[in-house]
């Protein structure tokens, strides 16, 4: 009976004891630290810290820094618009440092506006936006040609041929029958003087079209056909330098020849007309049975080739993008082509805390020669093409 007291008492004496790391496990620790980006380490306002499983949270200050106070054995979640969440286990530690990376998937809803960017489902006025890289699945001469059948409200008409033509934009039809009906291009922020055929597909980040007037009033009466916002590819803070390449080749052909008489259909049409005058050239082919499809001398294959390189990164305090590119494109047309060399290039420095200065510069040199084939299409099927040596003719009665 004795020794069954004293065990007892042993046992009492123990369970405090025994119950001092379940306390010391449950206690409560207050967590510091600091929500920065990954990808430039500048600070994120308004993240939210939240212990998991729970109500208990806070935000980031203006510095990016937080403090909770929670269990040393939970973990805490931070979230925020445009940034993939962590969740991060505390293990008793006082001081977490979290570092963000971008969402792709959440940055598609962002679009370019006026004054900055929205996200997509606060913006009222109506805009369009594609990204670059939907546009580069078709390749094409200028952004017009990548653009073409993707944008609703949007009208693209190809009014040229020619390699190099730009195609006439017009956003919710036609406003004015005697001024002009062109967009207001803006690149980068500022008002081009140029068209879109001067840019280079290959350094454009996003393309943003505002089409009604909330969306256009800050840009006035240069706005009243709609504007075009065309934002490029720029290096971010302390970003390792990405040497990027892109090219292609290839050929086209004639999808099909324009109607035109053969030589015993234009006889019969000039019988029925009652004006069966021929030239000297026309006598001659008709007595030697001659058939010409003008078309079939004039057509051949043309070809298409691109190559752009370009170099983005960025330093603790600059950031920074340079890129080459040469376009050529030979037209189905003998003589008739068009060259593209560019230059593109954009340096953000910061210059203390609250101030950043940019440089953006964009040049292109082209070079269009050849004209249309009307002047072929003229000349008559009666008409051999070339003399009684066999060599082709120059001049045509």
């Amino acid at each position: 009976m004795k020794t069954d007291l004293k065990f007892l008492r042993a046992l009492l004496l123990m369970l405090p004891l025994m119950l001092i790391p379940m306390a010391l496990l449950a206690q409560n620790v207050r967590v510091t630290g600091k929500v920065v980006d990954v990808s430039n380490s500048e600070p994120l306002i308004g993240v939210n810290v939240v212990q998991a499983g729970t109500t208990n949270g806070t935000i980031t200050d203006l510095d990016g820094r937080y403090s909770i106070e929670v269990p040393s054995s939970s973990s805490l979640q931070f979230s925020y618009i445009g940034y993939v969440s962590q969740t991060i286990a505390v293990n008793g530690k006082t001081s977490i440092d979290c570092y963000l990376a971008s969402d792709d998937k959440e940055i598609e809803q962002v679009v370019v506006v006026g004054y900055g960017t929205q996200r997509k489902e606060a913006v009222t006025g109506s805009v369009a936006s594609v990204k670059g890289d939907i546009m580069r699945e078709m390749p094409g001469s200028n952004i017009t040609q990548s653009l073409q059948g993707r944008i609703a409200g949007v009208d693209f008409q190809q009014t040229s041929s020619k390699p190099g033509s730009t195609m006439q934009i017009r956003i919710r039809g036609t406003r004015s029958l005697n001024a002009s009906n062109d967009p207001l291009v803006v690149l980068d922020g500022v008002p081009f003087a140029g068209s879109l055929g001067d840019i280079d597909p290959n350094s454009i980040k996003s393309i943003d079209i505002l089409k009604d007037a909330s969306a256009t009033a800050i840009y006035g009466s240069r706005g009243a056909n709609g504007v075009i916002l065309v934002t490029t590819t720029r290096g971010s803070i302390e970003q390792d330098a990405v040497i990027t390449y892109s090219g292609y080749y290839g050929i086209k052909d004639v999808f099909a020849k324009y109607p035109m008489m053969n030589a015993s259909q234009l006889r019969e049409l000039r019988e029925y007309a009652g004006r069966f005058t021929n030239s000297a050239d026309e006598d001659a082919g008709i007595a030697a049975g001659v058939d010409t499809d003008w078309q079939d001398l004039m057509y051949d294959l043309g070809m298409v080739t691109s190559h752009d390189l370009s170099v983005v990164g960025g330093t603790k305090t600059a950031a920074y993008n340079v890129g080459l590119g040469y376009y050529k494109e030979s037209s189905v047309l003998p003589l008739q082509n068009y060259s593209r060399f560019s230059l593109r290039a954009g340096l953000d420095q910061k210059i203390g805390k609250y101030l950043k200065v940019g440089l953006t510069s964009n040049n292109n040199y082209t070079i269009n020669n050849g004209n249309g084939i009307s002047a072929t299409l003229d000349y008559s099927p009666m008409v051999s093409p070339y003399d009684a040596d066999g060599n082709l003719r120059r001049t045509f009665d």
